[in-house]
């Protein structure tokens, strides 16, 4: 065995070693058992077990895949003439509660929330989970003109000793699915 110097960085290591332990560069050996600059840059390097893979490249691949994908398939719908939206408008007749009803409730809790709490004298805390609905409930608030009333109990006024107390509220969502036409609260909780 002898000692060579690396031709990268200048560290004496072994001929027989594979790699450079400094800088992991390849050590290419000779018939002589020497190492020359140009047969090492003639290799190309080896990644230093010191940097190391993290193998996350898949991972990114798939990921941004995944991704074009649906950026593909959303805009191939819109190219298709939207066919697909108004459809889903119609689907629902103006007198069917239970359809409106269903479709709206994402809404109403989107579009209710800061009316409801703006009835609170004091904080309001909510207890609906990251995936519960804010309203649980539903009825017709004006049948002629499509508005409906979302009803739910996932919140608590504060009092003004600082105690929660359970609500019961309500609010009217005209059939555009938009307009907060009124809201109303009141202690208590829905029967289950």
């Amino acid at each position: 065995m002898a000692l060579v110097k690396c031709g990268e960085c200048g560290a004496e290591i072994s001929n027989k070693a594979a790699a450079c332990v400094k800088c992991g560069a390849p050590v290419e050996t000779t018939d002589h058992e020497t190492t020359t600059a140009q047969s090492i840059k003639a290799v190309p390097p080896v990644a230093s077990k010191s940097k190391g893979k993290t193998g996350c490249g898949p991972v990114v691949i798939g990921f941004l895949l995944i991704v074009g994908y649906a950026i593909y398939s959303s805009s191939s719908d819109d190219k298709k003439g939207g066919a697909s939206e108004p459809s889903k408008e119609a689907a629902c007749a103006k007198d069917d509660l239970s359809c409106l009803g269903n479709k709206g409730v994402i809404a109403a809790g989107i579009y209710c929330k800061d009316p409801v709490e703006r009835l609170a004298k004091h904080s309001v805390k909510w207890t609906d989970g990251a995936f519960d609905m804010k309203f649980s409930r539903f009825r017709w608030a004006n049948k002629q003109t499509g508005a409906v009333t979302y009803i739910g109990d996932k919140a608590q006024f504060q009092n003004g000793f600082g105690a929660y107390t359970n609500v019961i509220y309500e609010c009217d969502l005209a059939d555009d699915g938009k307009s907060v036409i009124d809201v109303r609260v009141e202690e208590g909780r829905l029967p289950h």
